[in-house]
């Protein structure tokens, strides 16, 4: 997943949780932050304690963010905090999006007079993590089409300009799902195991030789028959293999139903 994705995602994030993006480009925004984004955010505890006592509004703090390692300060005096996979920022909005709950149900708002239905789409956003000798972390949006079992990646950003409701529009209706909830999530996850068995995992073959070296160096160091010795070498041996053994983790960051128009489905199937 390249730099543009990782931009989109906070994008998504912080509109979707009534900021106020004063400025962008491709690698960098301009935040104006709500007051509940501030508090999760920008740790003002005693600035928020003081302000909720007093009953005053208060002033939700700015945020400047950008993808771009190589960012600049400009003119106006604030630096932008760089972000990327694996940072502490993005850890925390990771933290954020658990806290508020990994699951939503959303209707596509339709102005209609006619009876419509609404197809529904299981979305999973998932994480995986590249774990060994380097770490690294791949955000994945897929949508599965409960109905034909059409599959779309990067659906969260197929579907950023589509507006949504709680509840259905007046004369819609949803479609009873084809593919069981649970045979859904099958079909996305093997579909995440099948692009990463056609991945290159040079990383893996790296980070494995680099467990063997040290494992060698270890054993040359420990060589005694000493009982205290072995149980120390048992020790650190463990220690190695957790650092640099090579796995990959995925795990689900959240995820909904989506109800959408046939329309609709027709055109991010074809965009």
């Amino acid at each position: 997943m390249g730099i543009k994705n990782l931009h989109d995602f906070l994008y998504t994030f912080f509109t979707e949780n009534q900021c106020e993006i004063v400025h962008q480009t491709d690698q960098d925004l301009k935040i104006q932050l709500s007051a509940e984004l501030d508090e999760q955010l920008m740790n003002r505890p005693f600035y928020w304690q003081y302000v909720k006592k007093m009953g005053l509004e208060g002033e939700p703090s700015s945020l400047y963010l950008t993808v771009d390692p190589n960012q600049k300060q400009e003119e106006d005096k604030n630096n932008y905090e760089f972000v990327h996979f694996g940072s502490p920022r993005l850890q925390q909005i990771f933290r954020i999006l658990s806290s508020k709950g990994k699951y939503v149900k959303l209707y596509q708002t339709v102005a209609t007079t006619e009876h419509t239905p609404l197809i529904p789409w299981l979305v999973l956003n998932l994480k995986i993590s590249y774990i060994g000798k380097d770490k690294r972390e791949v955000l994945k949006s897929i949508g599965i089409n409960m109905v034909n079992g059409a599959i779309i990646n990067q659906f969260i950003h197929a579907i950023k300009h589509i507006e949504w409701d709680v509840k259905t529009a007046d004369f819609c209706y949803t479609v009873t799902p084809l593919i069981q909830l649970k045979h859904s999530y099958q079909r996305i996850m093997q579909l995440i195991e099948n692009m990463l068995q056609q991945e290159q995992h040079e990383w893996a073959a790296a980070s494995w030789k680099q467990m063997e070296k040290e494992k060698n160096l270890l054993k040359q160091f420990y060589q005694s028959d000493d009982e205290g010795y072995h149980n120390h070498y048992e020790e650190e041996l463990e220690a190695i293999e957790s650092m640099y053994q090579p796995k990959i983790d995925i795990s689900v960051v959240n995820g909904g139903l989506f109800f959408i128009t046939q329309q609709t489905s027709f055109k991010l199937l074809h965009s």
